[in-house]
Formats: C-alpha cells, sequence, structure tokens
C-alpha cells in the first residue's frame, strides 16, 4: 500500500462528491461501492482492506476535477456558446404526452435504439418496489425507454451502472446531468483504451440542483392515503402541453390533493406518487419547489455548469420563452458538437422530433445564468477558498469576487456544511427534516434581501 495518495475518501468529508458514481466505475479493484447516507445522499464507500491505494478514484473525481478545456473567460463559463439553438417536441403523440416538456430525450433515444445506431441506453428511471429511489438502468429497446420517462430530481449514482457496461458493447448513448456528464468526459480522458469510444451519444439534462432522498419522504408527509406507495413521479403530465406536477396516485382512480399547505382539498393536479392498492393522490407542484432548494447538497452550489456544455447536446424546460411556447410543451435545446447536431438533424428528418431554431441569447436569458447562477456560484468558490477549503478545480473562478452577498452566504453554507457532516454521523432524521424547512425559508429571505439592495 502507497502512503499519501489521495482517494474519494478525501472529496466525500469536503463535501465536494457529487453522488455521480463515476469512482466505482474507475476502481480497477472494485473497492468502492455506493450508499445512501442518513442524510439521503449517495456516497462512495471504499473497502479499505481491498483499495490498492492507486489514487485513480480521485483523479476520475468530477466532484473535484474537470478533464477537460474550460474556458478563460468568466462568462463564457456560466453561458456557453453552443453552435446551435432549438426548441424541439416529440412527434409521436405517447412521447409527447408521457416525456418531460416535449419528450425530446425520449424520442432521441427511442430513434437511436430503432435505428440501430446503439445497443444499450444509459438512463433512471422510477422503479415500483416502493423503494421510492431512482435507480440507474441500461434499455435495450423503445419500451424499456418508456418506462424511464419524466425527470428524476433525486441524487442518482448513473455512472455506478457502468460496472456493468459489457466491454465489447457497439456502443451506447447515456442522459445524464451535468455531473454524471463530466465524470463520463474524466473516464474517457484517463482510461481512452476502455472509455475513449464507449458512448456514441451523450445526451445532457439542464440541471439547477439535485436533491436528497428524503425530499421524497418529506413530501409523503402531506399524504392522508396511508397506503404503501409504489413510485413517486415527480412531474406527471395531464396533458400534453403543461410541464407536470408532482402526483401520487392509487388503481381504483380515486384521489385527494394537497394544496402548499398540506391541506386535502379534493381532486386537482400536481406531482403523481402512485400507491400498490392501485389509488392516487396529489400534491400541488408548489409543495415540492417550496422545498425543493432546502434538500440539495453543498456541492450543488459549486456547479457552473447548468447547461451541460460537456454532452453532445443538452435539453430541459424552455424557461423565458413566451407562454404559446409552454403550452404547446416544447423542449429548450443547445447543440455543443457536430455529432449532436448530426443526431437532431436525422431525427428530424426521420419524423421523430420537430425542431424551430431561436438564439443562445433566448435561452441564456430563459435560464437565469448571468442574472443568478454567476454571483452566486462566484461567491461560494470565493468564501470557501477564504475559509482554507477544497474547491472543485476551475481557474476562471479564483479572482472573481462579487462585493455583495458575501455574509448571507457565508453564513448559509457554514450552517449547511456542519448540518451535512452531523447528519452523515447521526441518524437525526426529525431533526433534519426541521432543518430543511429552516434551509429553505433561509434561502428565500436571502433572495428577498438582494432583490430590495438592487431596489427590485
Amino acid at each position: 500500500m502507497v502512503s499519501g495518495i489521495r482517494t474519494v475518501d478525501f472529496v466525500v468529508q469536503n463535501r465536494l462528491c457529487t453522488g455521480c458514481g463515476t469512482c466505482v466505475a474507475a476502481c480497477p479493484a472494485q473497492a468502492i461501492t455506493m450508499q445512501e447516507t442518513p442524510a439521503g445522499f449517495p456516497r462512495p464507500r471504499l473497502d479499505a482492506e481491498r483499495c490498492t491505494q492507486c489514487g485513480l478514484c480521485y483523479r476520475v473525481c468530477s466532484g473535484i476535477h474537470y478533464r477537460f478545456d474550460l474556458p478563460d473567460e468568466v462568462d463564457e463559463l456560466f453561458m456557453p456558446r453552443p453552435r446551435r439553438v432549438f426548441l424541439g417536441r416529440a412527434c409521436d403523440p405517447t412521447i409527447h404526452a408521457l416525456g418531460q416538456s416535449g419528450g425530446v430525450a425520449t424520442a432521441l433515444l427511442t430513434y437511436l435504439l430503432k435505428r440501430k445506431l446503439i445497443s444499450h441506453a444509459l438512463t433512471t428511471r422510477m422503479p415500483s418496489d416502493g423503494s421510492l429511489r431512482p435507480q440507474a438502468f441500461f434499455a435495450t429497446s423503445p419500451e424499456e425507454i418508456l418506462e424511464c420517462v419524466g425527470s428524476q430530481y433525486c441524487m442518482n449514482p448513473l455512472n455506478s451502472a457502468l460496472v456493468r457496461y459489457p466491454a465489447d458493447n457497439a456502443g451506447a448513448a447515456v442522459v445524464g446531468l451535468p455531473c454524471h456528464v463530466h465524470g463520463i468526459r474524466n473516464l474517457a480522458r484517463l482510461l481512452p483504451e476502455r472509455w475513449g469510444g464507449a458512448f456514441r451519444f451523450v445526451i445532457g439534462l439542464f440541471c439547477s440542483r439535485s436533491v436528497s432522498t428524503l425530499c421524497l419522504d418529506h413530501l409523503l408527509e402531506h399524504r392522508t392515503h396511508r397506503a404503501p406507495v409504489a413510485r413517486l413521479l415527480f412531474r406527471k403530465k395531464t396533458s400534453p402541453g403543461e410541464r407536470g406536477r408532482p402526483c401520487i396516485e392509487y388503481a381504483d382512480g380515486t384521489g385527494e390533493y394537497l394544496d402548499e399547505r398540506g391541506m386535502a382539498y379534493g381532486f386537482g393536479r400536481g406531482l403523481l406518487g402512485e400507491y400498490a392498492d392501485g389509488m392516487s393522490e396529489y400534491l400541488d407542484e408548489r409543495l415540492f419547489w417550496r422545498i425543493y432548494g432546502g434538500f440539495a447538497p453543498l456541492r450543488c452550489g459549486f456547479c457552473f455548469d447548468k447547461m451541460n456544455r460537456m454532452s453532445d447536446l443538452a435539453l430541459g424546460d424552455p424557461n423565458g420563452f413566451p407562454e404559446d411556447v409552454l403550452r404547446q410543451g416544447m423542449n429548450a435545446i443547445a447543440v455543443y458538437t457536430s455529432r449532436g447536431e448530426e443526431l437532431l438533424r436525422e431525427a428530424e428528418r426521420s419524423g421523430a422530433v420537430e425542431l424551430c431554431e431561436c438564439t443562445a441569447e433566448q435561452l441564456w436569458e430563459g435560464q437565469a445564468l448571468a442574472r443568478e447562477r454567476k454571483p452566486r456560484i462566484v461567491s461560494y468558490y470565493s468564501r470557501w477558498r477564504r475559509v482554507g477549503r477544497p474547491v472543485p478545480e476551475v481557474r476562471v473562478l479564483a479572482s472573481q469576487v462579487p462585493p455583495r452577498q458575501r455574509l448571507s452566504l457565508f453564513v448559509h453554507m457554514e450552517l449547511q456544511w456542519r448540518l451535512e457532516r452531523v447528519a452523515n454521523r447521526h441518524r437525526a432524521y426529525r431533526a433534519l427534516m426541521s432543518w430543511f424547512r429552516v434551509r429553505a425559508v433561509l434561502e428565500k429571505a436571502r433572495r428577498m434581501l438582494l432583490r430590495l439592495r438592487r431596489g427590485r
């Protein structure tokens, strides 16, 4: 055993782990497994007896390393310059009705599998076993792709499933968040013989932050029907043109809905969860978004890549576009590589998707990249470096220090840091849930304070 070599434990101890699972796939000794902490975060666990101290898990980690080129200008870091930007939706009415926003990711994977351009698609699905934990899944048919429709906002170690990836595979596609895509690019750079050509297409998703699985437990506290839960869907559509709402569903067709205060008010629309006895129950969408920020890990505050710039193409909700666009059920799509543009155009010609070109400025404004995300993340970096804690390796952020937000963000981060330490050591479930509620209130107060300072 070689001493002094850093492992993924260093990343976990410094709260920089994204829970992507890349270290599991990279470890040659198979000494790493992913386990859920009491705080609901997936974290790698290193078997000291099997570990050879090679340090590969640390070097491939997307939580602290970026093994690819990043821009030297901070504005370009947050607002990448895609080759093309589109609004799009699936042409298949079933996919459009079930898929998130416009269903483009589902339509592209279905197209690739039908044309035999790939043999597998690595994606995420919510199982029906009552675990309420999203699972990484290798889909091999269009029918299996339909099992994976819809966004899963909880953290998911997608890349840990790569240990099941066959070495002689003819090619695959992957749909992942920025941390997953960063891990895949790191693998390809450090282990090119194994992972250099493993994925023919990398489809990214826009991401603001992921949440702890305790968010699901908290949501279920607001239900009144106590039947066993089979699964929970974050954004269930009631019509193709809507964004979807949080909901819980049962089989006999009866249901009840909760408003944002957690009070049952009869039938309505919202986030869907399915019960083993088939009944249904809906939660108001505002209930989910009100607590969403309170369950995000500290590491999400350092992520500059909301737009998933290292994917071939990335897609998400068309925030900021006109209301008629939202009513049509569309995806915003940013194309970063020639391979991604070729895939999109071929899918359009084959009738799998419908596209309409737009500008990058519309996309940036709708995603609030310069207005909100850039100042907040720069403040995270500044404060963390000042107190001597490790930060992800993004050189261009080192000198960027906005004059405001410092104190409020620092207090917020310190409280979060200390609570995550406690939550990972002890099962203080009720205390943790109370803190998450307080965190959501603090975040709202911080944003109101910033608006007042800016004179809004």
